[in-house]
């Protein structure tokens, strides 16, 4: 939500006041208490494995009475969680294509110095291709110019004999993700196997 980057904004309803003296401030606020909650359940975790490693080298239990407390307040933080992401994440939570395409492009292509190199590598060698677009990634920060206006300049591309579409398609992020995506409907569509299962409190509609 930094303007900075302004890639995904959660909802901020009517009235809602960011900074006593900054106006425009729109900060994360539900984001912020989930990360919260999230760490200070872990941080209990990290002590109980500590104290079963206690426990194993015949340390005294009278020291461990404290993990049903433990467990209390992380099942009261997750629901806390939950409710903020149930307001945060299904309809309210906006992402801006033109924040994230805008913010991968800052370097002229340089994020994707790594597709180049191995495309290239098929061509004219591993090796020969990494020292080609390291020159020019090197000469894109130093010259302060976008990585693709060095690599039009420079003879890694026709060293290459690689046509110009096929340089502009491999500094394109859209085209680099992998099985980001599979992954990710794969996890949602568990996530909402595991949902549907739960069973529903008595107050729930």
């Amino acid at each position: 939500m930094k303007q900075e980057f302004g890639e995904v904004e959660e909802p901020v309803p009517p009235g809602t006041v960011g900074s006593s003296t900054m106006p425009q401030k729109r900060n994360p606020k539900l984001s912020q208490d989930i990360i919260a909650a999230a760490a200070q359940i872990r941080a209990p975790g990290a002590a109980g494995a500590r104290r079963h490693a206690d426990r194993a080298r015949g340390r005294p239990h009278h020291q461990h009475h404290d993990e049903p407390r433990a467990w209390s307040r992380a099942c009261e933080l997750t629901g806390d969680m939950l409710q903020r992401m149930i307001v945060a994440v299904p309809t309210a939570c906006r992402c801006s294509r033109r924040a994230c395409a805008r913010t991968s492009d800052l370097s002229g292509g340089l994020i994707m110095a790594e597709a180049l190199m191995l495309e290239l590598g098929k061509q004219i060698g591993r090796q020969r291709a990494h020292d080609a677009v390291y020159d020019a990634a090197q000469a894109s920060v130093n010259q302060s110019r976008p990585f693709r206006e060095m690599l039009a300049a420079d003879r890694a591309r026709e060293r290459a004999a690689s046509p110009q579409a096929q340089v502009d398609a491999l500094l394109d992020p859209a085209r680099y993700t992998g099985l980001c995506r599979q992954f990710a409907e794969r996890g949602a569509a568990t996530a909402r196997k595991v949902a549907a299962s739960l069973p529903r409190s008595a107050s729930s509609p």
